[in-house]
């Protein structure tokens, strides 16, 4: 056999096995390394590609991309007790099917210290330049909250509101949740409660908007059952602070850690304005028995 033919055969067995076993849709991108990663392809533009894995994203340039096999979406499941906020893959791959959601990438998120918020992991998304923020927080496969905000130069852009307005509504499964949301005011100050879900709108004037329009839906409940301990955020956090500059983008997704180009995307921390201080959570973590582990210590 011809050392071509030889190379195909070989990525058609590898291509074959990994659509068995992957959790995602199984769209396969192949480098020019001839390394072979299995995900869900959101995003592919002359910059490159974006791929979801299990837990978190990486984006890969056209220079290192050989190839890009798209699969068939996985089979919905039946599921007696439904969620009020779905799992994070489906909240990130329905904001990629809007066409505002361009430039989507993931970025750092910085831990929180104060607040409802404090210490509950979240996974971080900037689309559109910078002019959306999308935030999900705690266990990915069964989130306590998610949010999305107008911000930069999107802050007061009635059509980004309401683009942050209608994907909220587009990724909840309960029609109530979504009468709620659509029933909310824009411009003042407006928190509704109900049956356990709490549903927000918040202010750029105010100290934990970071200058943004935000709308968010969360599970006080839950928030405070998803705060992690302080042995589990050293195993899911990093500094802010990079001392080694890692490439802009590996073939590798064992790589969870963020660059310094990276880190200058996150927020600054409430207490340091100067946006050195703090830590920032891993590119990708899951909750195991109970417990978050970073999961990019699985390789494939």
């Amino acid at each position: 056999m011809k050392r071509t033919q030889l190379a195909v055969t070989t990525i058609s067995i590898i291509i074959g096995a990994l659509l068995l076993n992957g959790p995602l849709k199984a769209d396969v991108v192949i480098f020019q390394s001839g390394t072979v990663v299995v995900g869900n392809v959101l995003q592919q533009d002359d910059d490159g590609v974006l791929i979801q894995m299990d837990y978190g994203t990486l984006r890969y340039p056209s220079s290192m991309v050989k190839d890009v096999h798209k699969g068939e979406a996985a089979p919905a499941t039946n599921s007696l007790a439904v969620s009020r906020i779905p799992n994070w893959a489906k909240i990130i791959s329905q904001l990629a099917t809007n066409g505002w959601a361009h430039d989507l990438k993931q970025i750092p998120a910085t831990v929180i210290d104060n607040g409802v918020l404090q210490n509950v992991p979240y996974i971080s998304f900037r689309c559109n330049a910078g002019g959306y923020e999308i935030n999900v927080y705690g266990d990915l496969d069964n989130p306590a909250g998610v949010e999305i905000g107008a911000i930069n130069y999107n802050v007061k852009s009635g059509v980004a509101k309401s683009n942050c307005v209608n994907f909220i509504c587009s990724v909840l499964p309960s029609d109530k949740d979504e009468k709620v949301v659509h029933a909310l005011n824009w411009n003042p100050k407006d928190v509704q409660k109900t049956n356990g879900m709490t549903f927000e709108i918040t202010l750029p004037s105010e100290p934990d908007a970071y200058g943004g329009w935000w709308i968010s839906v969360y599970d006080e409940n839950a928030l405070t059952n998803a705060r992690a301990t302080g042995a589990e955020l050293l195993s899911i956090t990093q500094p802010r602070i990079v001392t080694k500059v890692h490439p802009v983008a590996t073939t590798s997704v064992a790589d969870s850690a963020w660059s310094s180009d990276d880190i200058s995307s996150a927020r600054p921390t409430a207490s340091d304005s100067s946006n050195n201080g703090g830590t920032v959570y891993v590119r990708g973590y899951y909750r195991k028995n109970g417990t978050y582990v970073n999961a990019y210590t699985r390789r494939r």
